[in-house]
């Protein structure tokens, strides 16, 4: 696994296979675990929020989830492809199969006024893996029915930073929980709301343009994460050239 820093946040480099042995550690271990997947718009929106920057830098893997963020560490000089992306939607489905596979509980905690609705969507689960030991919750509950539940994993869709500085504030008050990772709008993908864009445009790190096709609602979201971060990427790939320069002189 390596480590880069991307104005001043952490994204973790590490291999599927690898992660999912170290997922295996973290399961087996004494303590509880963050894991974040942070894309362009987490890192802009760290830069005026500290307590979502310090949430994204304490956790124990900070996956990269964003074409954008690959591209920035390309532009910045480091060997890194788009093979080197995990998204929320890959962490998720690996959490789920380790916790069928080792009889694990596991906690999904939606958003309430998020297109995918409880409801529906434990019927949608409890379809697709009839022996998991699972349950629902939103930004209400979700604290009350960890505590009683106890699952062993937990995972967040509240969008950001709402999900990964509430893993951070409340992570040591559940019991027996190993993992707890932010998942953005993976339950959405899961549930059937949004499908995924197809092969081809995720492996030319075209997700974004899909997601406007289909949601062109999130215009300013995608100008965020592309015209915005490329912006303050340049800039600070600039401004570390010069301090370089100043400093050899």
């Amino acid at each position: 696994m390596t480590e880069y820093n991307i104005l001043g946040v952490k994204v973790n480099v590490i291999a599927e296979h690898i992660l999912k042995n170290k997922l295996l550690e973290f399961l087996n271990s004494d303590k509880a675990h963050q894991i974040a997947t942070v894309n362009p718009e987490f890192i802009i929106s760290s830069q005026k929020n500290k307590k979502f920057l310090d949430s994204i830098n304490q956790s124990s893997i900070s996956l990269i989830d964003g074409t954008g963020v690959i591209k920035a560490l390309q532009y910045m000089g480091h060997k890194v492809s788009l093979d080197d992306r995990i998204t929320g939607v890959q962490l998720a489905q690996i959490l789920i199969d380790k916790a069928v596979n080792r009889d694990l509980k596991i906690l999904f905690c939606l958003y309430s006024k998020g297109m995918t609705k409880a409801d529906k969507f434990f019927m949608s689960i409890k379809s697709k893996y009839p022996s998991l030991d699972f349950q629902v919750a939103d930004e209400n509950t979700a604290l009350e029915k960890a505590k009683l539940f106890a699952p062993e994993i937990i995972l967040v869709g509240f969008g950001a930073p709402r999900q990964d500085i509430w893993i951070s504030e409340h992570l040591n008050q559940i019991p027996n929980v190993k993992i707890a990772a932010g998942v953005g709008g993976t339950f959405d993908f899961m549930s059937g709301k949004i499908k995924r864009a197809p092969k081809f445009a995720r492996s030319f790190g075209l997700e974004w343009l899909w997601r406007l096709l289909i949601q062109p609602n999130r215009l300013l979201r995608i100008n965020k994460a592309v015209i915005q971060f490329s912006w303050l990427i340049y800039k600070d790939k600039r401004k570390n050239k010069k301090t370089h320069a100043k400093n050899k002189n």
